[in-house]
């Protein structure tokens, strides 16, 4: 009697043990489709967002307004060239805040141990510094009526002309990875007042980056580095119709 429950026992524990070994196994095949299935809807979809950034950046040349734009968040990098231009010699439009009191309160802003604590667990601090990054002194008018529009009581625009020698690649930062989605609707509006003031170079779609907090790139500044725009057309010339200096006749 004893022996046949032992056998019975034993029986059933193998039994479980058998099914629990194929429903492990069935499992790990299932992730392992799942996850080869998801890798390649990742890379179909960058695919398909770097075409669209392409056609946007074709329209933007060819003066087409592009419609409006999906955030595009790049892979992070921590080179020196992947950090937008300094603000120091940044311009505000005629509303906007000082900026001197921005750039001071920018490099003068530390680190603790603290604000490290704060960074990892608390939420993410408000984009109150947007600066526009424009390619020439001409580019300063068209950034200056955008910026009034931008900036409120809780944003500060400023305006910074980038030298000819600078050919950082058009793009936006934020420097704190809790601002995607704040610096995304940041972006997405001066889109919207781009598409309003009838520039269509700044109309297009533009790569974000999340870059790490470094000196003046503080958690609450967003850098926007704009495409530049076509020349203005040259004033028409306007000729003065010829003098005679004939005679009257009789």
């Amino acid at each position: 009697m004893a022996k046949s429950l032992l056998s019975a026992f034993v029986a059933s524990t193998r039994a479980l043990l058998v099914a629990q070994l194929i429903a492990c196994v069935g499992a790990v095949a299932l992730a392992g489709w799942t996850l080869g299935v998801t890798n390649q809807v990742l890379r179909e979809r960058n695919r398909l967002q770097e075409r669209v950034i392409q056609l946007e950046e074709a329209m933007a040349s060819s003066g087409v307004i592009p419609p409006p734009p999906t955030a595009v968040v790049a892979a992070p990098t921590q080179s020196d060239a992947a950090y937008p231009g300094s603000i120091a010699n940044a311009r505000a439009p005629s509303t906007s805040a000082d900026s001197s009191d921005v750039v001071a309160a920018a490099e003068g802003s530390g680190q603790n141990i603290g604000a490290v604590i704060t960074s990892l667990f608390g939420p993410a601090p408000p984009l109150r510094t947007v600066v526009l990054h424009v390619r020439a002194e001409s580019d300063f008018a068209h950034a200056e009526k955008i910026a009034r529009e931008l900036q409120s009581d809780d944003v500060h625009v400023l305006i910074n002309v980038m030298t000819a020698s600078d050919q950082r690649p058009s793009g936006y930062a934020y420097f704190d990875g809790r601002q995607s989605r704040s610096a995304a609707d940041i972006v997405a509006r001066f889109h919207d007042l781009a598409r309003e003031q009838q520039v269509a170079q700044w109309s297009a779609q533009l790569r974000g980056t999340a870059l790490p907090v470094r000196g003046e790139y503080t958690a609450d500044r967003l850098d926007i580095v704009l495409p530049p725009l076509p020349p203005p057309p040259p004033p028409p010339v306007i000729e003065t119709p010829a003098t005679s200096t004939a005679p009257p006749q009789p």
